[in-house]
């Protein structure tokens, strides 16, 4: 007959208490990465989003610029009846640039 060593009842309460940590922090780690996880998601949407809106920041830029370029400002008031005045004398103050090359360009 073979004899076995029981625990006892301290030890047995002890182990029990151990246990039902031990679970709690498994299920206390499960909640918190899945928690992180869904933030994630969500952060990553917003840096889409962000990028998105960058790029179309960066392409109104652009367009505001071409737009607003004295050749383009010069052929639309050529367009709506803007004409140059016959006089100009030096008394005058209407000042005329002239055309130049842009010196740095919009990507």
């Amino acid at each position: 007959m073979i004899k076995t060593k029981t625990l006892p009842n301290r030890n047995k309460s002890l182990l029990a208490v151990l246990g039902i940590i031990t679970a709690g922090l498994a299920m206390l780690q499960i909640l918190v990465f899945v928690f992180f996880s869904s933030q994630a998601v969500t952060l990553t949407q917003i840096n889409q989003e962000k990028e998105k809106i960058t790029r179309e920041n960066h392409q109104l830029e652009k367009e505001i610029t071409q737009l607003t370029s004295l050749p383009a400002l010069e052929e639309r008031a050529k367009e709506l009846g803007f004409i140059p005045p016959v006089n100009q004398g030096s008394w005058s103050s209407i000042i005329y640039l002239a055309k130049q090359l842009p010196i740095a360009a919009a990507n």
